[in-house]
């Protein structure tokens, strides 16, 4: 199963977050940090439910929307060796997956040795909850 989520906000630190991307395949879970958190009052959902730039000038969305296109073009490994802010969650580390449904869906992914605490500002709660379901296979498999 492949799942992705762009423009997620991910805790890292008494009061700092940064823009991550995930990627869900059958090697891990990828937290790809692809920004700054302030560029995110450019984005909007339009009428057909993408997530678009208000603001594409704006140097935080140049930046977003330049590392989510190198998702689509590097392969993973590549990207995780590029910047030490990029994660891979082995899936068997997965303990507990748990939502609260917002606005906006919140996740906090509990694994062996370290939590991981995100917010999905652009995603509906059936799409966190796919990821949920996803995730939760693993956590029940121990």
């Amino acid at each position: 199963m492949n799942l992705r989520f762009d423009k997620v906000i991910r805790a890292v630190g008494f009061g700092f977050r940064k823009v991550y991307s995930l990627v869900l395949d059958d090697d891990g879970l990828y937290l790809i940090r692809t920004g700054g958190v302030g560029a995110l009052k450019h984005f909007a959902r339009n009428a057909d439910g993408q997530i678009v730039a208000r603001t594409p000038t704006d140097r935080g969305v140049k930046e977003i929307e330049q590392n989510e296109a190198r998702l689509n073009a590097l392969p993973l490994p590549e990207l995780l060796a590029a910047d030490r802010e990029c994660y891979r969650v082995r899936l068997e580390a997965i303990e507990e997956v748990i939502v609260e449904d917002g606005p906006p869906p919140q996740m906090a992914i509990k694994l062996t040795g370290s939590n991981h605490f995100l917010k999905f500002p652009y995603a509906t709660p059936a799409e966190v909850q796919t990821l949920q379901r996803a995730l939760d296979q693993w956590s029940y498999q121990k």
